[in-house]
């Protein structure tokens, strides 16, 4: 069976054998790169708390002059180690002013070859706290390898970081400051045996703080701290290894954190693909967060990439995540968006006769779900609880609770689509992800800031925002700017022309294209306007995507750039496609809109994350399925049959 067009283009149900469920293991293999201590608490590890004073910040050029440390074990204090060091150089005055240590005290001291294998023999295997340890520790690793030619190995716990991730309130969050805080006795600061006292002493309040927000183990610290090193060192929470026996099919990945919540989801056209992208540490810190704390992950596969867009955008509306993997990925976020001044849309909701278009009111738009019909089947329970669930629990299916907030700190805006505009200092014309609002979009575009130049240097020839124009001229600029957008401004025209010249708006816009002098030069501007942006306005029209599974056809109706409705259609029903009463039916209650282009779209949150999945399914789709655009399938449409 094909469907033919009037463009003798065909829909192909293109059959393929039913897939086969992989053999998936029953639990996580534990990642090799982490040991076994890190779940413990800290207070059941060894700990060195030390600090050093120096000549400068740099180890490549400057020298180390006192040592200070203090070792505990399960709790306790076991010993301290305090030593000059001779630099075998001049203290510079401004060193010897903050640490009072000066030439004099250190011409008997040891130099640091001597020493240094004590102190780290002090050291050990233990973990090292240090208050800003990434500049002490960048010492350590620099002389391990100057004199003993190995690498410096061990973790360590950054009181600073940990403060600025957890208590960012604290208003100095120096190592006297953190200790005034906490109410503990400040000691003589750049003291090197002092400052690593009250850093064992902030420490310990620290945990106390971390307790109270579930965070307990070695494992929940180094993941508040999330530094570079400390990320690379505990390396993805899941385990590389287990992502060949993931189906390369399209669906949904859940990311589970430390608590068995979902921490990250992504609509995917490949499963394995994802996975294996959320098993690799990355250079942002946000996403680096997501991919240390995982503690295994979920799947549930879908018939096409286009049905899990469509379930991705329903799971994030009920979760509360750090990371929005439509930002996060960069979908359709170039985007133009034009929007109708507010004092326009007052004017022509009050005026609506002396506007030369329609301006809708929010209930006229379809913003629900999609509405079911005769050939609607709901999602069928044995396809959709495809899970693959690893961890520790037996269930087949791990229940989606409301994301565990680890870090207020880590709830970045970054990753976050705000779709909320601000009027008083937005433009009317943006790029970007959509937001709300009234008024149109297009797009999205490969290179989105010409686009927004060429557009912005058209606003200055016909200005909507300017109040030194009457409302009919700035409503006039506003239709001359769609229509040139849309590709229509030459039927736009001589519609206009046609019309009854007793409506004062179409009139009036009428005139003001010949004062203009507008149709003369409208060959030239039409082809500049049609090479450059036809092709991406929001798009109206079918998808149809076979789902071998069930021996279906997957339709959706796309309105405007959004996905307005979906169905489902046996394959030995196929013929009904070619139906004029089936289409029409599909597409009554859009054909308004769809045949309205300069009526403008009431952009709520729906509509916009609509809009995008939809964009994105169309760049990504891959061939899967087809699309046919409305226009092609016009002539099926006919109110009379129904």
């Amino acid at each position: 069976m094909t469907f033919q067009n009037k463009h003798n283009r065909s829909f192909k149900p293109g059959f393929k054998t039913l897939r086969k469920e992989q053999t998936l293991p029953t639990e996580i293999i534990a990642n090799p790169n982490r040991p076994q201590w890190i779940s413990r608490l800290p207070a059941q590890i060894d700990i060195v708390f030390f600090d050093l004073e120096t000549t400068g910040g740099n180890p490549q050029n400057s020298s180390i002059i006192e040592i200070g440390a203090i070792k505990y074990k399960h709790g306790k204090e076991v010993g301290r180690f305090e030593t000059l060091v001779n630099p075998k150089r001049n203290i510079p005055s401004i060193v010897q002013k903050i640490t009072h240590i000066n030439n004099e005290m250190i011409k008997g001291a040891p130099t640091l070859e001597e020493i240094f294998d004590d102190f780290i023999n002090f050291v050990g295997d233990s973990v090292i706290v240090a208050h800003g340890a990434q500049g002490d520790i960048a010492y350590l690793v620099h002389h391990m390898r100057e004199l003993k030619n190995l690498e410096f190995k061990n973790y360590y716990f950054c009181t600073h970081l940990i403060v600025s991730n957890i208590l960012p309130e604290i208003p100095s969050k120096t190592l006297s400051g953190v200790a005034e805080y906490f109410e503990i006795p400040v000691l003589d600061a750049h003291k090197a045996l002092d400052d690593a006292e009250m850093t064992a002493s902030v420490f310990w309040k620290l945990l106390e703080v971390c307790e109270r927000n579930g965070f307990k183990t070695c494992e929940d610290l180094f993941k508040i701290q999330a530094d570079a090193e400390t990320v690379r060192k505990l390396g993805p929470g899941i385990n590389p290894s287990i992502v060949d026996n993931i189906p390369t099919t399209p669906g949904i990945l859940y990311i589970l954190n430390s608590h068995h919540e979902i921490s990250y989801i992504t609509a995917s056209v490949n499963l394995r693909k994802s996975l294996q992208q959320l098993t690799e540490i990355s250079l942002d810190k946000e996403m680096n967060r997501i991919v240390v704390d995982a503690s295994g992950f979920k799947f549930e596969r879908t018939n096409n990439l286009l049905e899990s867009l469509i379930k991705e955008k329903r799971e994030l509306k009920r979760l509360s995540l750090s990371i929005d993997p439509r930002k996060s990925q960069s979908r359709s976020e170039n985007f133009l968006q034009i929007f109708i001044p507010e004092d326009m849309l007052e004017y022509a909701r009050d005026y609506p006769h002396k506007v030369p278009f329609i301006i809708p009111q929010h209930e006229e738009i379809h913003n629900g779900e999609f509405l079911e019909e005769e050939t609607y089947v709901e999602e069928n329970k044995i396809n959709n609880n495809l899970y693959a669930t690893f961890g520790e629990q037996d269930d087949t299916v791990i229940p989606i609770t409301k994301t565990r907030r680890i870090l207020s700190i880590s709830r970045s805006d970054k990753f976050k689509i705000l779709r909320r505009r601000n009027h008083s200092i937005e433009s009317c014309v943006r790029i970007g992800h959509l937001k709300e609002g009234v008024g149109y979009c297009f797009g999205p575009f490969a290179q989105p800031k010409a686009v927004l130049q060429e557009v912005q240097e058209l606003l200055k020839h016909f200005p909507i925002e300017f109040n030194n124009f009457t409302m009919q001229e700035r409503f006039a600029h506003l239709r001359v700017i769609i229509s040139l957008l849309n590709g229509n401004i030459e039927q736009e025209i001589k519609k206009i022309e046609r019309e009854n010249k007793k409506i004062n708006a179409l009139k009036n816009f009428s005139n003001y294209l010949r004062n203009l002098k507008l149709i003369k030069d409208i060959n030239q501007i039409s082809e500049y306007f049609n090479k450059n942006y036809m092709g991406n306005i929001p798009k109206s029209g079918l998808c149809l995507i076979s789902n071998n599974d069930f021996k279906e056809f997957d339709v959706a109706v796309v309105v405007r750039g959004r996905v307005a409705k979906k169905s489902r259609l046996p394959f030995e029903q196929g013929d009904r496609l070619k139906s004029p009463r089936y289409f029409t039916r599909l597409f009554e209650n859009y054909y308004d809109e769809i045949m309205a282009p300069l009526s403008p779209i009431v952009f709520t949150d729906d509509h916009c994350s609509d809009m995008e999945l939809f964009s994105y399914w169309l760049q990504n789709k891959k061939g899967e399925g087809e699309w046919v655009e409305f226009s092609e399938l016009e002539p099926l449409f006919n109110t009379t049959l129904l």
